[in-house]
């Protein structure tokens, strides 16, 4: 690999170290399944402007690592031979499952395996392409890059606020979790260092940054206020508190529908695995 001025690698690790050892993850994603998924339905229309980004042909192979509830592995599948749905918690690869056969899907193979494994490549093997989206996967670029043949593509929130950011944003005053604070340096440490990172490897990267969101219509706000308790345990006592934080996101059109709408931005990268001098 090409050294440069900048180790690009190494800040690559530390980003991602902000966010937390992937080897001892502070949630367990079972019991926050419901809520992904639920995300992910409010992001539909927008996922699909992510897959159309990618060069996904109907001879292709795809490998989704941390596929979750099947975000992308859906979409994908209708555009590729086949998606292997990687997934290291049971309920998520549940999930995933549920939601291709819900699309009438029969080219999604689940696997329930821990990226962390030493022979996590090899209990996966070789695919035309390799995705990981704001999972695990983007831990190890190298050890994605393996599992691939034709492309690597990688994706996440754009110097933007992320899914855990806006959902805990509507549970504000309910949760003790409290929203995640944007970073004054986060455009200085964003999939810049990713792009950079890739490039001093030997490789030439391309990234689009696509507008992105969640985002349903409604009859009535009562049909919003329903519909998005997926989000958390709102008590009785946290109702009001509840509904005010909904309403902050809640227009009226002119035909009288109510649409929901949070935007933010996600960037898609991407690369050939053949270039990487390591």
């Amino acid at each position: 690999m090409m050294k440069g001025l900048v180790n690009w690698e190494l800040l690559h690790r530390n980003r991602f170290a902000m966010q937390g050892d992937p080897k001892t993850p502070g949630i367990d994603w079972n019991t926050i399944t419901e809520m992904y998924d639920g995300m992910a339905k409010l992001e539909k229309a927008f996922t699909q402007k992510q897959v159309d980004a990618m060069m996904i042909t109907k001879d292709d192979t795809v490998v989704d690592i941390g596929c979750g509830p099947g975000r992308l592995t859906v979409p994908m599948a209708k555009k590729a031979k086949s998606v292997t749905c990687v997934d290291a918690y049971e309920k998520m690869l549940e999930r995933c499952m549920h939601n291709a056969k819900h699309e009438g899907l029969d080219n999604v193979t689940p696997l329930f395996q821990s990226w962390l494994d030493e022979d996590a490549v090899s209990k996966i093997g070789k695919h035309d392409i390799a995705i990981a989206s704001r999972s695990v996967g983007m831990f190890d670029l190298i050890k994605l890059n393996q599992l691939a043949t034709k492309y690597v593509f990688v994706m996440s929130f754009a110097n933007a606020p992320s899914l855990r950011e806006i959902q805990l944003d509507f549970l504000e005053g309910i949760s003790d979790i409290p929203a995640p604070k944007p970073r004054p340096d986060a455009r200085m440490f964003d999939y810049n260092v990713t792009f950079n990172m890739i490039y001093d490897m030997g490789a030439n990267p391309s990234v689009v940054v696509l507008d992105d969101g969640f985002e349903r219509f409604y009859t009535t706000k009562e049909d919003a206020y329903e519909d998005l308790r997926f989000l958390g345990t709102i008590l009785p006592e946290h109702e009001e508190r509840y509904r005010a934080n909904v309403d902050r996101y809640l227009d009226v059109l002119e035909d009288g529908r109510i649409h929901l709408l949070r935007t933010t931005k996600t960037y898609v990268m991407w690369w050939k695995p053949c270039e990487i001098k390591l």
